[in-house]
């Protein structure tokens, strides 16, 4: 996997960008967008603009976004992690498949459970009718 490609990119549908985890209901947000869309990956070690900065704990990182996908995501999800050093700075990317059990769930700061989807490079609320079009389309492909 070339890094430095991927970053050129930049955010978008199946990308996105995150110097380090600080909020688990935050990253719970992209995890649930990814999964509810056609996946994606999240590049932790990288700032906005794309420079790499690097992870200062990589364990610490996994076990945030290992506990975001658990308990602040319903139903759960199983990211995959993969550490790839660029200039003796660590960069986790995680990877989260589209889901075949959605809508996902993710929890916010108030207790509550939201549905949010992948626009360009922002993980939006879902509307009812969006949320709706989610079911269906998961139902279909399970036919």
């Amino acid at each position: 996997m070339n890094i430095r490609k991927l970053i050129l990119q930049g955010e978008g549908t199946t990308l996105d960008f995150k110097k380090t985890i600080t909020n688990n209901e935050k990253i719970a947000k992209s995890l649930v967008a990814f999964a509810n869309n056609k996946g994606g990956q999240l590049l932790i070690g990288v700032a906005d603009d794309g420079s790499i900065k690097g992870v200062k704990s990589e364990d610490e990182e996994r076990y945030m976004i290992t506990k975001s996908a658990h308990q602040f995501c319903k139903p759960a999800i199983e990211p995959e992690f993969d550490e790839i050093y660029v200039d003796d700075k660590l960069v986790l990317v995680v990877k989260i498949a589209e889901s075949d059990t959605k809508p996902h769930y993710a929890l916010d700061e108030n207790k509550k459970w939201w549905v949010y989807y992948r626009v360009n490079d922002k993980s939006i609320l879902a509307s009812k009718i969006i949320v709706d079009v989610i079911k269906k389309v998961a139902k279909l492909k399970q036919i």
